[in-house]
């Protein structure tokens, strides 16, 4: 799935200093799930050194792609739990397994309500998040009712990784409606409301998500 959308400041700078202790490198482009990586780092407070898409050891050659000393990962959520364990406190069994099951369902299936893709074919077809009458969808505006944030109710990559899909939604489907899951829309405007969202996905990125969730709450 090719992303399009707009482009943070983080990723307009056409050269970016290596810090003294080198920080984790992530090979990426706005047009990919990087933005979703840089999102999560800020949220940790990990500074990221940014790479071209290319040339990178990634088997099939793809975006994102980090590297941390001799760590390498692919696959943005693979990222995201790498960056939790390694730097944002989630380094138990226990902790791993609150996170690890919401950002799996999220690339696993929230992906997919959110673009209508199919494993083996990532073409974005339309989403789903407009139909409150699929299962998924109306367990996850049920969950959204009862909590702040997706583990315990404290921020973490969990919110990261489905936020960031959720959020995809209006810059995707402009003439999408999810007025009729009020929840997932305030979640989504909650999302997009942290100064570091913004800082990752851009500006433009995020007051067209909040423009959009204000609005479908106000249809109800």
């Amino acid at each position: 799935l090719k992303l399009t959308g707009f482009t943070p400041r983080r990723w307009q700078a056409t050269t970016l200093a290596r810090s003294v202790t080198m920080a984790p490198r992530l090979h990426g482009s706005p047009q990919s799930r990087s933005p979703l990586v840089n999102w999560g780092a800020l949220e940790m407070g990990v500074a990221l050194e940014m790479a071209p898409s290319r040339p990178s050891n990634h088997p099939f050659g793809q975006v994102p792609f980090l590297v941390d000393g001799d760590v390498e990962i692919f696959e943005s959520g693979a990222i995201l739990l790498y960056l939790a364990d390694a730097y944002g406190g989630a380094d138990t069994a226990v902790k791993r397994a609150k996170t690890t099951k919401w950002v799996m369902w999220a690339n696993s299936e929230l992906d997919g309500l959110c673009f209508g893709s199919v494993p083996g074919d990532h073409r974005v077809k339309g989403t789903q998040m407009n139909n409150p009458g699929i299962r998924s969808v109306a367990v996850l505006e049920k969950l959204l009712g009862q909590c702040e944030w997706i583990v315990d109710d404290t921020f973490s990559v969990a919110d990261v990784a489905i936020g960031s899909y959720l959020n995809y939604v209006p810059v995707f489907f402009p003439a999408a409606n999810l007025s009729a899951t009020p929840n997932i829309c305030a979640y989504m405007l909650k999302c997009a409301s942290r100064p570091k969202f913004g800082e990752a996905f851009g500006e433009e990125h995020a007051n067209l998500v909040r423009q959009k969730a204000t609005a479908w709450l106000g249809r109800r």
